[in-house]
């Protein structure tokens, strides 16, 4: 990306920025993620202090939450701590202990978030039964936005069934008037916390067999005309066995559903910075195929142990996400197969034209590596990457008497693309140069060749323009294009394609020439007509552009 293009991108950032900010009402409401205080001290206090999540410089109104809106991140409660001698016991927690609607008592906190709490609450007529209640914070529950976000988290989810979706229940209000969320009781970790438990990775066959199940429910969700919009791991609940987790995706508030809404428009920036998709940095409309880069995102995270971007602050991070490549997965965990890193790559194409059509289509991709942990196990033929020639799979490493694989096939094609670059500049430079000299020539009375000077000069000219040209190309094709072998696959055959049909062109319509000119016309052999070398130069170049359209 150029410098001119990087400015307008970080100018569209800080434009989204201003506009969250002038939205927002002046709040001391920050985006926390923070365990309830224990009925103890200032000691006990201290060791859960409360820790911020919205990345620095974002607004911290209500009002902004709704435009910068990460998940409303809910953390265990800290354990119960005694009060120090001297200091007033805290206050408890006043839901506790009531009944909302005449049916679901709560019993106890499951956990807070900067946007609410969540509390574990038992029917009182099916003895037993549990559910989750979430609801707002008393200062929130007077936002309109906020409101609305709430209810469509509940509608969104609502509408989605999936046994990989948090269930929803039923939608009341508490005795003060907030309105509160009735889901399915989960027993379990989120799996961000999994991932910082587990070092930051997990093993590939854990990592792919979560994604697959995170696709199965956002297909659904994508069925029912909704998208997600933020899917990262602290939305994304593993329940169940421990070995062998259900997941549940959770967090609907910032959806967009098919139904038409005043909470979303173009130009307004929501989700989780690190896993969004660049089209959602800018602010663009946005489509299924959003779900399907963060879905990427998350997996890269679990499969490499960190984001695909870090940053310090949103901005950079946005900026990142809109202009930038992250490092290719095998470069951070060697142990990742090839073809998983191609998988994953796709998945976060830049061009969501690039990207799995679909949720299916990615879970299908993925479906050889879910038990797969070690990346020596033999691909998969339905995976093999078509090859530039004749598109069948490892074609160029069964042409060469190498293994079918990702690997060798990546390296054959990196030496293709730089054969077939090496040819076009001679192709582009020696043409040039021959057409160039024959009109010269044909400009002349006496059509005399040019000088040895002239020839030499004009030689140089030429070899001095392609070397500038070859040189941009190559460093845009090297930070850009060389260490994704998703996009160099797909660089491949339209360089090859152009590049061969020119050569082929010039070379029989060179031979067609002598033909002409020594059998028909009988004249000495070789181009006798100074004109022929620009005809047969712009030929080539006519063959090339109809390859490359």
């Amino acid at each position: 990306m150029s410098d001119t293009e990087r400015q307008a991108a970080l100018a569209a950032v800080r434009a989204a920025q201003a506009q969250a900010a002038a939205a927002a009402s002046p709040s001391t409401t920050a985006e926390t993620v923070r365990p309830p205080p224990p009925p103890g001290g200032s000691e006990a206090a201290h060791d859960v202090a409360p820790v911020t999540v919205r990345p620095h410089n974002v607004p911290m109104g209500p009002a902004a939450a709704a435009h910068y809106a990460t998940a409303d991140t809910v953390r265990p409660p800290a354990p119960p701590a005694s009060s120090a001698p001297g200091e007033p016991p805290v206050e408890a927690d006043p839901l506790v202990g009531t009944t909302v609607a005449g049916a679901y008592r709560i019993v106890r906190l499951l956990g807070e978030g900067g946007m609410g709490r969540v509390y574990e609450t038992h029917h009182t007529r099916i003895p037993g039964k549990r559910f989750a209640l979430k609801t707002l914070h008393p200062e929130l529950a007077q936002q309109p936005t906020i409101l609305a976000r709430f209810q469509r988290e509940a509608e969104a989810a609502a509408s989605v069934r999936n046994p990989h979706i948090v269930e929803i229940f039923d939608v009341n209000r508490l005795s003060d008037g907030r309105p509160c969320i009735i889901a399915e009781y989960l027993d379990g970790q989120g799996l961000g916390e999994l991932l910082a438990a587990s070092g930051g990775r997990l093993p590939v066959g854990a990592a792919v067999r979560i994604a697959r199940e995170v696709c199965d429910g956002i297909a659904a969700a994508h069925a029912a005309g909704v998208v997600h919009r933020d899917i990262k791991p602290e939305n994304i609940f593993l329940t169940g066995d421990p070995a062998c987790p259900t997941v549940k995706v959770l967090d609907f508030g910032i959806s967009k559903t098919s139904a038409p809404s005043g909470l979303t428009r173009t130009g307004m920036i929501l989700g989780t910075p690190a896993y969004m998709a660049p089209e959602q940095a800018k602010g663009d409309e946005i489509d299924p195929r959003a779900d399907i880069y963060a879905v990427g995102a998350v997996l890269y995270h679990a499969l490499t142990g960190q984001r695909p971007f870090e940053r310090s602050d949103p901005t950079a991070m946005l900026l990142a996400v809109m202009t930038e490549e992250p490092p290719a997965p095998r470069t951070v965990n060697p142990e990742i197969p090839p073809d998983l890193e191609l998988i994953v790559q796709r998945a976060m194409a830049k061009e969501k034209e690039g990207r799995y059509a679909s949720m299916g289509e990615l879970a299908s991709a993925l479906a050889p590596f879910e038990e797969a942990p070690l990346p020596a196990q033999p691909p998969s033929a339905s995976l093999g990457r078509p090859s530039v020639t004749l598109g069948r799979p490892y074609a160029l490493s069964h042409a060469f008497g190498l293994p079918g694989s990702a690997t060798s096939e990546a390296y054959l094609t990196r030496q293709m693309v730089f054969l077939s670059a090496s040819l076009g500049l001679g192709w582009l430079g020696a043409g040039l140069v021959s057409c160039l000299a024959g009109l010269a020539r044909a400009a002349r009375s006496d059509s005399a060749a040019l000088s040895g000077q002239g020839a030499t000069l004009l030689t140089l000219g030429v070899l001095c323009a392609l070397f500038g040209v070859g040189l941009l190309g190559g460093f845009y094709v090297f930070r850009h294009v060389w260490r994704d072998d998703t996009k160099l696959s797909a660089l491949a055959p339209r360089l090859t394609t152009p590049v061969v049909l020119a050569l082929v062109t010039y070379g029989v319509a060179s031979l067609l020439v002598r033909l002409l000119e020594g059998v028909f016309l009988q004249r000495a052999v070789g181009i006798a007509w100074p004109v022929w070398d620009a005809l047969l130069f712009l030929i080539s170049v006519g063959a090339a552009l109809a390859a490359a359209l």
